[in-house]
């Protein structure tokens, strides 16, 4: 059994993240809502996905099936809702966490970390980047997402730990807040462009100062709008 903590995330956070580590598009349709389950479509770019969630005496289940493409692009015509993100894996410790951008039903940014057993995550402390924590709320799960809408986000402010913090996960510097219990992606890692990937073999390459710099410009553009006139 998968268990998951699920963060906001600030939106420059996030496409730097995208911008280093590159994303695979997801595309998810989710059909109405049945008591103790729940079932949708994924397509990742080359793969589709039927996953069904079951909610038993021993908490939820998941089943994946691989499925054609053409299959999936033809359940996603008859879904009831659609999420349509961008899934990044950042390496935290000895696990991922994943950075959703997601585009559509609306623009909202998330970062997800998976454990593989119960009781791992309470050990877990989210690290100084991640913004307010929203497992317990229904509202942002993909499902509530695609069916119901979001009306409004908090901001999340931005502040020079977040960003330091970020740094050191980026250079790969984060402490070990991330425990071996955590669940690496299933997923394969390829850049949404059409630009040339990097391969697992070949390392990732990260300036820092240009890092330092765009945030800096982004922090002080979101300070710039917070000050009256």
């Amino acid at each position: 059994m998968t268990v998951r903590r699920r963060f906001l995330l600030t939106p420059s956070f996030a496409r730097l993240i995208r911008r280093e580590r590159h994303g695979l598009r997801h595309v998810e349709g989710f059909f109405p809502e049945q008591r103790d389950r729940s079932s949708w479509v994924r397509l990742e770019e080359d793969r589709g996905l039927l996953i069904l969630k079951t909610v038993g005496p021993d908490g939820e289940a998941e089943d994946e099936t691989d499925i054609p493409l053409g299959h999936a692009h033809a359940l996603l015509d008859v879904c009831a809702g659609e999420v349509d993100y961008t899934r990044t894996a950042l390496p935290i410790g000895e696990g991922h966490a994943l950075v959703d951008e997601i585009t559509r039903p609306r623009v909202l940014h998330l970062v997800t970390v998976e454990f593989a057993a119960d009781g791992e995550e309470r050990a877990f402390r989210p690290l100084e980047w991640f913004g307010p924590e929203v497992t317990a709320d229904p509202r942002y799960t993909n499902q509530s997402i695609a069916l119901r809408g979001l009306d409004e986000v908090p901001e999340i402010p931005l502040s020079d730990a977040a960003l330091n913090s970020l740094i050191d996960t980026l250079e790969g510097r984060s402490t070990a807040q991330a425990h071996k219990s955590i669940t690496r992606p299933k997923a394969k890692q390829v850049p949404v462009s059409r630009t040339k990937a990097q391969t697992s073999s070949e390392p990732v390459k990260v300036d820092l100062d240009e890092i330092e710099a765009a945030m800096m410009r982004e922090m002080e553009k979101t300070l710039q709008k917070g000050k009256p006139e």
